[in-house]
């Protein structure tokens, strides 16, 4: 049976570079020197956590050794930490599928509406078709949307994204890329457009494809298709989510200093408070972190606030221009971080119950997904916590789309 990394390298195609992101990964430097500290805290903390639960015998059963408890323990305490996701918007999450009856594999990738989620089905092998499906959350049930046409040592498309009217996908293959489009409804796929060079961030149009490469600028191509053209004025900036675009240098620690949008050429400065380390922002809301904590504020500086009780997990805009997702900070998470998501409108926060998500690294990205089956870290290393074992029967799927506002 094929591993966890296996199946994250299989499935990765299915958005902008889809990644396992371990949340405790960004506490373990500052974590190393706490460590003795720690142990004693979180020890207490789970004295607490036990006693309210009624005793240890029932709560702990499943740990066998010294170790395996203490794990058990801590992954409790900081479940607890905030009101979790399933509670607060019971109408935003759902269970889908990770396999088909068949046996394929399935990722979600994105939202369509309140009610659906788009998944790739990924081939059976490389080289071979494979499928877009839409799962509606309410129904329970799932209809195909489109065939992946196949491509040679592929097995699936580098990215996937939705817009308006259409879905769109990327793939690149010898430094050469192409992108296809299927509407909304379903049908056959199209080829839009082959170019040369790679995608970092996909969008849709009404009528367009955009897209910006690594290196930076903003490219568009008809969805008819034709010859792609790169929009005046984009040098240096890349897509967000259309029509914005952020200016910001190579390094993960630089700060986005503009928000620019591309219809109406507008510009706006952020104001970045010094000592600030990877902000970034969307139209209206930033995120970054400021001495080891979660710091959020509007582009022009005003609402600006920093969370001692949570640190950015990855430098990237908010979610839906509102959600940041965050991990516990260093005094906060002990060897179990879990992830937690905050409202920037409302200053809410809530814990989406796992170490581990998957995630797309694209700005305009509107679910999360993780495997609500992964078991508690049984034994911890000098700085990882490894699971036991991952259910891979089925995703928990949280549809920002369906968020109560």
């Amino acid at each position: 049976m094929r591993g966890e990394q296996d199946l994250i390298r299989t499935l990765r195609t299915a958005a902008d570079q889809v990644e396992q992101v371990d949340l405790a990964r960004g506490v373990a430097a500052r974590r190393h020197a706490r460590r003795i500290r720690q142990r004693v805290r979180m020890a207490l903390a789970a004295v607490a956590a036990v006693a309210v639960a009624g005793g240890t015998t029932a709560a702990l059963s499943v740990a066998s050794s010294g170790a395996e408890r203490r794990a058990e323990e801590r992954w409790t305490q900081i479940e607890e930490q905030w009101p979790q996701a399933e509670k607060r918007w019971p109408q935003a999450v759902a269970k889908v599928p990770a396999r088909t009856a068949g046996g394929a594999r399935i990722l979600p990738v994105t939202a369509l509406s309140p009610a659906e989620v788009l998944l790739l089905v990924a081939a059976p092998a490389k080289g071979k078709p494979s499928r877009l499906d839409v799962y509606d959350m309410t129904r329970r049930t799932t209809r195909t949307l489109a065939q992946v046409p196949a491509v040679k040592g592929k097995d699936g498309p580098d990215g996937v994204t939705a817009g308006p009217g259409h879905v769109a996908w990327y793939v690149t293959t010898g430094g050469t890329t192409t992108f296809w489009a299927v509407p909304r409804t379903g049908g056959t796929a199209t080829r839009v457009a082959t170019t040369s060079g790679d995608v970092a961030v996909l969008g849709v149009t009404d009528d367009s494809l955009v897209w910006s490469p690594w290196k930076g600028g903003v490219h568009r191509v008809p969805l008819t298709g034709g010859t792609s053209s790169r929009l005046p004025g984009s040098d240096g900036l890349r897509l967000t989510s259309w029509p914005w675009a952020a200016r910001l240098g190579r390094n993960v620690y630089a700060n986005q200093d503009q928000v620019v949008n591309l219809e109406t050429g507008r510009s706006f400065d952020v104001r970045v408070p010094k000592g600030t380390r990877s902000l970034r922002c969307g139209p209206r809301w930033c995120a970054g972190e400021l001495n080891s904590r979660l710091l959020v504020q509007r582009v022009d500086g005003t609402g600006r606030r920093t969370l001692p009780e949570l640190r950015m997990s990855w430098p990237r805009p908010p979610y839906a221009d509102r959600y940041v997702l965050a991990a516990p900070s260093s005094s906060q998470a002990g060897e179990g971080a879990l992830a937690a998501l905050h409202d920037l409108e409302t200053g809410t926060t809530t814990g989406l119950g796992t170490r581990r998500l998957l995630i797309s690294n694209s700005p305009s990205e509107t679910i999360f997904n993780w495997d609500a089956d992964v078991q508690p870290p049984a034994t911890c290393a000098e700085k990882t916590c490894t699971p036991t074992a991952l259910g891979r029967k089925e995703w928990t799927v949280l549809n920002l789309l369906a968020l109560t506002r």
